[in-house]
């Protein structure tokens, strides 16, 4: 038995034929389309991310740090002063840290204000017959070094004496957190 095709059938298989290559098409455009995005997203995340502005990370406070004062193996013990003084006209929101060489916090403040003519005074005491190096480190709210510019900044031990001036500078790292003394 022979099939005879008629006009309407070799229609309906053209157009058959016609739909299911739009499927195809359609369907490889999409995983084309989804391959290359995975593609792109892992180029992206090898080359540091999404293309666009770089990202702004502000950079560290300025602060007035006082050098490293160290005593070592003081048997009678002794303590560090961290005297800051506003000798400007206004009023500063201060910070102040007395901080170990490792950049650990050994003492001080939470922010507090410091009007104009007034000073603080921040202590820490290492245990006795123990070998210690101290700065401090002073930071004011407005995070400027005009603001700095008004405060003075001395570090003492007390006995045996010793003493070192703060210095500005225009970055300072951020502590390490508070220190663990056994």
């Amino acid at each position: 038995m022979k099939t005879v095709l008629t006009f309407d059938g070799r229609v309906n298989m053209r157009e058959s034929f016609r739909k299911s290559r739009i499927v195809s098409f359609e369907t490889i455009t999409v995983l084309t389309l989804t391959l290359s995005l995975m593609g792109a997203g892992a180029a992206f995340a090898a080359a540091g991310g999404i293309p666009g502005p770089p990202h702004f990370v502000p950079p560290p406070p300025p602060c007035i740090s006082t050098g490293l004062l160290a005593e070592n193996g003081f048997e009678n013990g002794g303590c560090y002063f961290c005297n800051v003084r506003n000798v400007g006209i206004t009023s500063h929101t201060v910070g102040v840290e007395v901080r170990d060489q490792l950049n650990f916090i050994e003492g001080g403040t939470i922010p507090q204000p410091l009007a104009a003519g007034q000073g603080i005074i921040v202590s820490s005491c290492p245990p006795a017959n123990q070998t210690s190096s101290d700065a401090c480190v002073v930071t004011t709210d407005e995070g400027t070094t005009d603001a700095l510019r008004d405060l003075a900044v001395v570090l003492q031990f007390s006995a045996p004496a010793g003493e070192t001036e703060g210095k500005i500078f225009n970055s300072c790292a951020s502590s390490r957190g508070l220190v663990n003394n056994p």
